[in-house]
């Protein structure tokens, strides 16, 4: 039954509509939630405001159960999903680049 667009064959225009609500309204809440705080980012690094780990932690593990559900009552077909490969050592240095200069940018 899922992914609506494939069920419904939407159009490109209607998929790209409703990518824009979903972007805005999850943009929305993450600002809402005070994760557009620089402050907020850089006292994570530092481990002393854990929020954004738990929120993301959170997110993931509600995600994976949603789709765990999902897959067991027959409403989406996990062997039809894609999963981007990983790239460990590239993602890895990536992530060392980019919180390194979280750190000395104090953001």
């Amino acid at each position: 039954m899922a992914p609506l667009a494939v069920t419904y064959q939407w159009g490109e225009g209607i998929n790209f509509l409703f990518a824009i609500i979903i972007g805005i309204g999850f943009g929305f809440f993450l600002e809402r939630g005070g994760f557009g705080n620089s402050r907020k980012l850089a006292l994570q690094f530092y481990f002393r405001d854990m929020t954004v780990f738990k929120v993301m932690f959170t997110a993931i593990i509600t995600a994976m159960t949603g789709l765990v559900l999902l897959g067991s009552t027959g409403w989406i077909a996990l062997e039809n999903l894609y999963i981007n490969p990983t790239f460990l050592w590239s993602g890895l240095a990536g992530g060392l680049i980019m919180g390194v200069g979280f750190v000395i940018g104090g953001y």
